[in-house]
């Protein structure tokens, strides 16, 4: 199958001019993603290690399949014991708690695993959201299959615009009959907040380019009131939108990206299956029980990693997973601990000196843009 362009496949990547190594390369992600919307964080993965991460994806997902399968029986098996009377026919079954919920696709994915506390993407979802950040959606299969025959201009000028939920309007699909279906979304007007960052991790065959499919995204759109799916926003969301563009990057790379971003699945155009993982971080307070899942053919609100499991993670890993970890309680993490202390204790003399009153003249309420806030801070 021969490429419509040859230019479509060079590993170009939107990192490039991006400074490499310390607070500079952190600052360069950071301001993409405030400005346009997302970032590329080149080679996470080594190129070395890629391989064995995407056959160990690979064998994860081998066996998620068949815990879906024991997992679905067992709860139709809970299903019909609570309710003898009940049809239950072929359609997805609410999963109860943990530990008759849903396997986390992490907990097959221990070799993976460990790179989600990357530290450059560590120190990009911190700096975006909050300190104390958790990873809501692991899904494993979301790979993009080639689809095996020539694509037509029409196939290759739709899209699918969406932003990511919290923001995504249709939000799973709600219905009178199973109204659970439905995980809950921002409503509009969104507010000027990241909540979340949608991350997609490359891990090949090939680098990833618009050739085979590197995704679709609207630069900036993440700070446009309307949605692609806005039902009085009149946005057609399966036709092109002036200014779009494709990611590209090298193998093992991480894209980030702001929920808000409109943003669209492409056409694989390649020989190969392009494999990736997508993990959504997010900040501590906001809820991960309304968000949900499609990885096991279902609606799946309710995911846990086993105690066995959650036991190997790295300390680091394991602050990332502890809400969902068996037997587990999340708590505030070290980070947000120590800056609760010297609020309270360390930046306020008074709390130390209860007779001694300072002097507040210099401060002008409003005066201080947030730009200059983050610069005094350094």
């Amino acid at each position: 199958m021969r490429p419509l362009d040859d230019r479509l496949r060079l590993p170009y990547s939107i990192g490039t001019g991006i400074p490499r190594g310390g607070d500079a390369e952190i600052e360069g992600y950071l301001q993409s993603l405030r400005v346009q919307g997302f970032c590329v964080v080149e080679r996470v993965i080594p190129e070395d290690q890629v391989s064995t991460v995407r056959e160990s994806v690979h064998r994860g997902r081998r066996l998620l399949q068949q815990d879906r399968e024991a997992e679905r029986s067992r709860r139709l098996e809970l299903e019909r014991r609570n309710n003898p009377d009940a049809q239950i026919g072929s359609g997805p079954v609410r999963p109860p708690m943990a530990p008759d919920a849903e396997f986390c696709d992490i907990a097959r994915n221990e070799i993976f695993a460990e790179y989600l506390v990357a530290p450059r993407v560590l120190r990009v979802a911190k700096a975006m959201l909050d300190t104390h950040v958790r990873i809501l959606q692991t899904e494993v299969n979301k790979s993009s299959k080639p689809k095996g025959e020539a694509f037509s201009e029409e196939q290759l000028r739709r899209r699918g615009w969406h932003s990511d939920w919290p923001h995504d309007l249709t939000a799973y699909g709600p219905n009178s009959e199973e109204p659970w279906k439905h995980c809950g979304a921002v409503a509009q007007p969104f507010p000027d907040v990241c909540m979340a960052l949608s991350t997609v991790w490359y891990l090949g065959l090939e680098d990833v380019t618009p050739f085979n499919g590197g995704t679709w995204v609207v630069p900036g759109s993440h700070k446009d009131p309307r949605n692609p799916r806005g039902p009085d926003d009149g946005i057609d969301e399966r036709a092109p939108i002036p200014g779009e563009f494709q990611i590209a990057a090298p193998v093992g790379s991480v894209f980030m990206q702001d929920t808000r971003i409109w943003h669209s699945g492409a056409a694989n155009q390649s020989e190969y299956e392009r494999t990736a993982v997508v993990c959504r971080y997010a900040p501590w307070w906001l809820s991960g029980n309304e968000f949900g899942n499609l990885h096991s053919g279902g609606h799946t609100l309710r995911t846990y990693v086993p105690r066995e499991v959650f036991s190997r993670f790295s300390p680091e890993l394991k602050l990332l997973y502890r809400h969902l970890a068996e037997g587990e309680e999340d708590v505030l993490q070290p980070e947000n601990q120590h800056k609760a202390s010297r609020a309270r204790f360390v930046d306020q003399p008074a709390l130390r000196e209860p007779g001694c009153v300072g002097d507040n003249s210099h401060v002008v309420a409003g005066a201080m843009s947030m730009e200059e806030w983050e610069r005094s801070r350094r």
